[in-house]
C-alpha cells in the first residue's frame, strides 16, 4: 500500500494541495475497496474508489494516463489464454455490394518487450509467399529492379533497388505537421524475401516515456536496409521519424539518407489525370482491388491513440493497428502495380489519359522510343479529345528538344486545326521552326498572317495580351523584309 501512496504523491501532488481535507476521501485512497459514506464526486478520492471497485485489476493502473500496464501473458501469442488483454480485430459487417468484397486485415499478434522501466508492444506476423491483397500477389514485388524504379522516381540512387533489401515503411503520428511534439505512436515496417514472403512488424508505443526504447528497436531494421519505400514518406514519415530520433539523441541520418522510393509522386504522375484523387485509399479501390471495411481514417488515429492512454480501452487502438497493416501491405503492392504499369504500360492502363501520362513519364525518364511508341497510338484519335490534343503537344515538344521539327510540324498543324486561335501555341512552334529551323520564311510569313486575321476577324473566342499582338505584328514586318530580301536581285 506504500507504494501506491508513493505514486499518487508522484502522479497527483501531496492531497492536502489537491483538494480541503475530507475524512471520506482519506478513507477512499486508504482503502480502495470500501466505498465512502458521502464522497464528493469529483474528487481524487472518490474517482480511485470507484475505479478499484470495478476492477482489482486497476489497483495497477499508471496513475498519470488512467492505463493499466499490460502484463507480459496477456499480449502474448496465446493472448486469450488470459483474457485479459486480447486484441481481436473488429467484427466487420458484412458486404453490401458483392464487386466490392472486403479486405480484411491481417491478423498481427502482439507481445510486450522491453523491461520493466520501458517496454513497447510489438506485433508481428509472416504472410506466405503468394499472398494476395486484393487483386496482387505480393510476391509480384520481386520484378521490380533498378530500371523501374528508375522509371517511377528518377532518382539514380535506385538504380540498384532491389525490393529484397528495402523496408517499406509507414507511420502513425499524433499529428499531421511535423514538429518536436508530433509523436510517432506506431511505427509499420514490413519486408519481402527472395521467396516472396512478407514479415510484417508493427512497433506500438504505451506512453511517451517508453518511446526512446521503441526507437532504439527499429532502428537497426532502418539501418540494415539499403532502400526504403513509402507512400508520401519524402515529405512528411522520414522527417517525423528523423525528428523523433534527434530528440531522442538518436542519429537520424539513416533514415534521411537511405535512397528512398516515394510512391506518391508516380502515381500522381500518372493517374492526376484519370482518378478524381490520387490518395492511397483511391488508389488501393481503382488499382489494387483493396476494398476497406469499418477502417479507421488516418486523421482519427491521434485521437483513438490518446483516448486508449486515457481509458485503456484497446478497441479504438486496434483499429489503427488495423488501418497501419493496410497501409503496408498496399505498399508493397502498389510498388508492384506502378512497376507494371511502366514495364508494359499498353496491358496495365486501359484508360487512355493514363496511358498518355504513361507516354510522358517514358520519355522524361530516358525511355523515349517507348514513350513515342504510346503517344503516337495515342494521336490517331480525334484532336477535338482532350487526351489525343495532349499527347500530340507533348510529342510535338518531344520532337523539337529533339531538333526534329519537320515531324513536329503536322503535330502542331493537326492542333490549330483543332484549336484554332483558343491556344497561340502550336501557331507559334510553327511559326519558329519554319523561319529559323527549316528557313521556309515564306510559309512562317503565310501563317503569321492567317493567325493575325484570325484574330482580327474574331473567328474563335480568344483574349490575346497587347503585348504578344505586337509581337506578332512585329514578327510578320520582320518576316516581310526577310522574303523581300530573297526575293530582291
Amino acid at each position: 500500500m506504500s507504494s501506491l501512496h508513493e505514486r499518487l504523491r508522484r502522479h497527483l501532488g501531496e492531497p492536502s494541495t489537491l483538494r480541503p481535507a475530507d475524512p471520506s476521501e482519506a478513507a477512499a485512497v486508504a482503502e480502495p475497496t470500501t466505498t465512502p459514506a458521502t464522497p464528493d464526486e469529483g474528487s481524487v478520492g472518490r474517482r480511485l474508489s470507484r475505479m478499484f471497485d470495478q476492477s482489482p485489476a486497476a489497483r495497477h493502473t499508471i496513475l498519470g494516463t488512467g492505463r493499466r500496464r499490460p502484463e507480459p501473458s496477456e499480449v502474448d501469442g496465446d493472448a486469450t489464454r488470459s483474457g485479459a488483454h486480447a486484441f481481436a480485430p473488429p467484427t466487420s459487417p458484412p458486404p453490401t455490394d458483392p464487386r466490392r468484397p472486403p479486405t480484411p486485415p491481417p491478423v498481427v499478434p502482439q507481445e510486450l518487450q522491453g523491461d520493466a522501466r520501458r517496454a513497447w508492444l510489438f506485433g508481428h506476423t509472416v504472410l506466405p509467399a503468394g499472398h494476395r491483397h486484393g487483386s496482387v500477389a505480393l510476391d509480384r514485388v520481386l520484378d521490380v529492379d533498378g530500371h523501374g524504379a528508375l522509371l517511377l522516381s528518377g532518382d539514380p540512387t535506385l538504380t540498384a533497388f532491389d525490393p529484397t533489401r528495402a523496408l517499406f515503411f509507414d507511420l502513425e503520428t499524433t499529428g499531421l505537421m511535423g514538429g518536436g511534439g508530433n509523436l510517432a505512436f506506431i511505427v509499420g515496417v514490413a519486408s519481402i524475401d527472395a521467396r516472396g514472403e512478407v514479415d510484417l512488424m508493427q512497433f506500438q508505443l504505451r506512453e511517451p516515456g517508453d518511446e526512446p526504447a521503441m526507437l532504439q528497436a527499429v532502428l537497426p531494421l532502418i539501418e540494415q536496409a539499403d532502400f526504403l519505400v513509402s507512400f508520401n514518406g519524402k515529405s512528411f514519415d522520414r522527417h517525423v521519424l528523423a525528428d523523433r530520433f534527434v530528440m531522442n539523441r538518436m542519429d537520424p541520418d539513416p533514415v534521411l539518407d537511405t535512397p528512398h522510393l516515394d510512391l506518391i509522386h508516380p502515381a500522381r504522375r500518372l493517374f492526376k489525370g484519370s482518378l478524381s484523387s490520387c490518395s492511397l485509399g483511391r488508389l488501393e479501390e481503382r488499382r489494387l482491388s483493396v476494398f476497406r471495411q469499418d477502417d479507421l481514417p488516418g486523421s482519427e488515429a491521434p485521437a483513438a491513440w490518446f483516448a486508449w492512454l486515457r481509458t485503456g480501452d484497446s478497441a479504438p487502438v486496434r483499429r489503427v493497428l488495423d488501418h497501419n497493416a493496410l497501409d503496408l501491405l498496399s505498399l508493397i503492392a502498389l510498388c508492384a502495380d506502378l512497376d507494371r504499369c511502366v514495364r508494359a504500360p499498353g496491358a496495365a492502363l486501359p484508360d487512355p489519359a493514363a496511358l498518355a501520362a504513361a507516354g510522358r513519364l517514358l520519355i522524361e525518364r530516358g525511355a523515349a522510343d517507348r514513350g513515342e511508341h504510346i503517344l503516337q497510338l495515342l494521336i490517331c484519335g480525334d484532336a477535338a479529345d482532350p487526351v489525343v490534343y495532349g499527347s500530340l503537344h507533348v510529342l510535338a515538344e518531344h520532337y523539337r528538344k529533339q531538333e526534329r521539327h519537320a515531324e513536329a510540324l503536322p503535330l502542331w498543324t493537326r492542333m490549330r486545326q483543332a484549336a484554332g486561335t483558343a491556344d497561340l501555341r502550336p501557331w507559334l512552334c510553327e511559326v519558329i521552326a519554319l523561319e529559323h529551323r527549316l528557313g521556309r520564311a515564306g510559309d512562317a510569313l503565310g501563317l503569321v498572317g492567317e493567325l493575325l486575321a484570325r484574330l482580327d476577324r474574331g473567328s474563335q473566342v480568344s483574349v490575346v495580351p497587347t503585348g504578344d499582338m505586337n509581337a506578332l505584328h512585329r514578327r510578320r514586318e520582320r518576316l516581310e523584309r526577310k522574303v523581300r530580301a530573297r526575293l530582291s536581285p
